[in-house]
C-alpha cells in the first residue's frame, strides 16, 4: 500500500511495473483491487497505476465532496503529485466517465483513454443505482454492509479472481454519502454534447449483457473521430473479469497503438447486442 496527501487528505493508490504510465481508475461501490488482476498484465509492458476515489476504498473523504468533477480534479491532482505530466487513463463504470471527462477537460495531459462499460449519459444507469440517490435508500443500504456485499457481489459475476474476497471488503467501506452523491453526480451528468470535441484517441469496452450501465451507451460514438468501440457479447457489467483474456487482448493493443488509428477488431466483437430491457 502507498499514500500520497492531496488536499490534506490521503490517498491510497498503488503502482506496479515500469515503462510510460497507465492509470486504472475504478467504479462505483469499487476500489483499485478489483483492477489488479489487469495491472499484472499491463504492466508487463507499462507502469501502472490505480487509486481509490476520495470516499471509496481506503481514500477517506474529509473536505472534498463527491462527484465526476472532483474526482476528475483528482485525477489531476494524483499525477501532479506523483510527477506524472501524461498518462493513458482506463476507466471502468463511474471510473470510465471520470476518464473521459478528463480527458474532454484536460486533453494535455491524457495520451489515450479507454472506458469500459461507462455510462456516457448518466440516465443510462440501472434503476437499481438511482435509487441510492433518495437518502433514504442511501442511508438503508450503508446500515446493511449485507446487502452492500451481496450486491456487488451480483455486479461481478462468476468472477474466478482468488482474491474476490477483498474486493466485496472494500465495497462497505464507503458512507451514505458517498454512495448518494456519487451516484447522484453520475446520474445528472451528460458527456454527450462534448464528444464531438475529443481530441485523443479513446476505446470504448462495453459487455453486451450489461444490466448496470445500458449497452446503448457505444452507439453514441457511432460518429466521433478517433474512438474505436469493442462490445464483448458474453460480459456483464465487468468484462475484464468476465472474459480477462479477450479483455486484455484488446486493451493492449490500443494501448500499444500510440499515435496510429487503433486497428479494427474481429466484426464478431463489434456485434452490437439486443439492448436489455427492450
Amino acid at each position: 500500500m502507498s499514500i500520497v496527501v492531496i488536499d490534506n487528505q490521503a490517498i491510497h493508490y498503488e503502482v506496479l511495473g515500469r515503462g510510460r504510465p497507465v492509470l486504472f481508475l475504478h467504479g462505483w461501490l469499487g476500489s483499485w483491487r478489483y483492477w489488479f488482476p489487469t495491472m499484472e498484465v499491463v504492466a508487463e509492458h507499462y507502469r501502472t497505476y490505480s487509486f481509490d476515489f476520495w470516499g471509496f476504498g481506503d481514500s477517506r473523504r474529509t473536505r472534498t465532496r463527491e462527484s465526476i468533477q472532483a474526482y476528475s480534479d483528482q485525477v489531476i491532482r494524483f499525477m501532479d503529485a506523483l510527477g506524472v505530466e501524461r498518462v493513458m487513463l482506463v476507466g471502468h463504470s463511474m471510473g470510465g466517465m471520470v476518464a473521459l471527462k478528463t480527458a474532454l477537460s484536460y486533453p494535455d495531459r491524457v495520451v489515450r483513454v479507454a472506458t469500459v462499460g461507462a455510462p456516457i449519459d448518466g440516465d443510462s444507469l440501472s434503476w437499481l443505482l438511482k435509487l441510492t440517490d433518495r437518502p433514504f435508500f442511501a442511508d438503508a443500504f450503508a446500515r446493511m454492509p449485507w446487502l452492500r456485499r451481496s450486491l456487488f457481489r451480483f455486479f461481478l459475476g462468476a468472477t474466478s479472481d482468488p482474491a474476490v474476497g477483498e474486493m466485496i471488503a472494500d465495497s462497505v467501506k464507503s458512507s451514505a454519502n458517498t454512495l448518494r452523491y456519487a451516484v447522484s453526480s453520475m446520474w445528472r451528468t451528460d458527456l454527450r454534447p462534448e464528444l464531438g470535441r475529443l481530441r485523443v484517441p479513446a476505446l470504448i469496452v462495453h459487455g453486451g449483457r450489461d444490466d448496470i450501465v445500458n449497452p446503448n451507451q457505444v452507439e453514441l460514438f457511432d460518429q466521433v473521430a478517433l474512438s474505436e468501440v469493442v462490445m464483448m457479447p458474453r460480459s456483464r457489467h465487468f468484462p475484464f473479469l468476465d472474459e480477462p483474456e479477450l479483455f486484455n487482448d484488446v486493451l493492449l493493443r490500443f494501448l500499444k497503438a500510440g499515435t496510429l488509428p487503433y486497428p479494427s477488431m474481429p466484426n464478431m466483437l463489434r456485434e452490437r447486442q439486443p439492448i436489455l430491457g427492450d
